[in-house]
């Protein structure tokens, strides 16, 4: 073979080693820009995030989570309180949030249960349940409105319970074993809760939903 082939071959082999060198840079320069939008000009923009479609874990109040607890409400709601009523309450309204708090500092807490679906809804309010540390059913409150807001004073050794009717508040005190069942028909106070106040079921997303 002449000197002058092999120089020609040689050269060529150079040639195609160099073109797909930068055949490759320019493949991976294009993969990594393909986080950015490119132009048909060949220029790059920056693609805008749509921040609403970012899903961002729901914070519950800690008092509103407790899967055991809600496990044997749930039984007893299907099987005792509402016994006379599941056969005709649809699935959809068989939701309910919990609540605990010692409403009588004697370091056991007592749970509020919020019926808070059209089932159990009026113009006037929901049905929310009162248990004992037991889970006992101490009251039935109806027509009331959430929140609710447990005040720090006490009455007859329980916490005074304030909620709002119709835009009045109402203070429900503690009387023989129990406190009054129907806001709505209650005194209106001449005060408010004090800001150091509970405030429970707030909205339906700041508590955890169960079913039964």
């Amino acid at each position: 073979m002449s000197k002058y082939l092999r120089y020609s071959i040689s050269f060529f082999i150079l040639f195609q080693l160099s073109t797909g060198c930068k055949d490759r840079e320019s493949d991976e320069s294009v993969s990594v820009e393909n986080a950015d939008a490119v132009t048909t000009t060949g220029a790059t923009v920056k693609e805008e995030v749509d921040t609403s479609k970012i899903l961002v874990p729901v914070a519950y109040e800690p008092a509103s989570v407790n899967d055991a607890l809600a496990e044997k409400i749930k039984q007893l709601l299907k099987n005792d309180y509402l016994k006379a009523d599941i056969g005709v309450i649809d699935t959809s309204d068989r939701k309910f949030n919990i609540y605990e708090v010692d409403l009588n500092n004697d370091q056991t807490k007592e749970t509020f249960v919020n019926l808070y679906t059209p089932y159990f809804c009026g113009t006037g309010g929901c049905t929310v349940l009162l248990l004992d540390n037991n889970l006992k059913l101490m009251n039935r409150f109806t027509v009331t409105e959430t929140p609710l807001y447990i005040d720090p004073a006490f009455q007859s050794k329980w916490k005074v319970i304030y909620v709002k009717s119709k835009g009045q508040w109402k203070s429900l005190t503690y009387t023989k074993g129990k406190y009054p069942s129907n806001p709505s028909v209650a005194t209106n106070s001449e005060v408010a809760p004090q800001e150091e106040s509970v405030i429970i079921f707030k909205d339906n997303h700041s508590s955890k939903t169960y079913s039964f």
